[in-house]
């Protein structure tokens, strides 16, 4: 299953970073953006992270719980992947070559940080 997982969450990342970030090229509306980055996307992505990490595959107690946590998983990598992308191509039109260099590392090292929280969860 850990392979399965693995393949499933660094598809969802190649194909959602290609997808939101280069191909739709989606960017959050220019207009009143202090109460989507500051209330809005926080709450949001909060509430995806609380549930990201406190649902284990193994507490599962039955085979739809198990699915349904798979369901879930996948729900939640693609909006981390969309919000995080979004954001990135937001705010890379502010900043200098080297300021979106690095602040795409850093969002594309949160979705990698959760791939492998995934990974260490499967495996235990």
């Amino acid at each position: 299953m850990i392979l399965f997982v693995a393949i499933r969450n660094f598809l969802i990342f190649i194909i959602g970073v290609w997808f939101f970030e280069f191909y739709i090229d989606y960017t959050f509306p220019t207009e009143e953006n202090l109460l989507l980055y500051f209330v809005a996307i926080p709450i949001i992505w909060a509430t995806l992270i609380q549930i990201w990490t406190t649902t284990s595959y193994k507490e599962q107690p039955n085979r739809i719980m198990l699915v349904f946590t798979h369901i879930m998983a996948v729900l939640l990598l693609i909006s981390t992947v969309f919000i995080i992308s979004a954001t990135l191509n937001t705010l890379s039109h502010s900043l200098d070559t080297m300021g979106s260099v690095l602040f795409h590392f850093v969002g594309w090292t949160v979705i990698l940080a959760f791939i492998y929280y995934d990974l260490v969860d499967i495996y235990r």
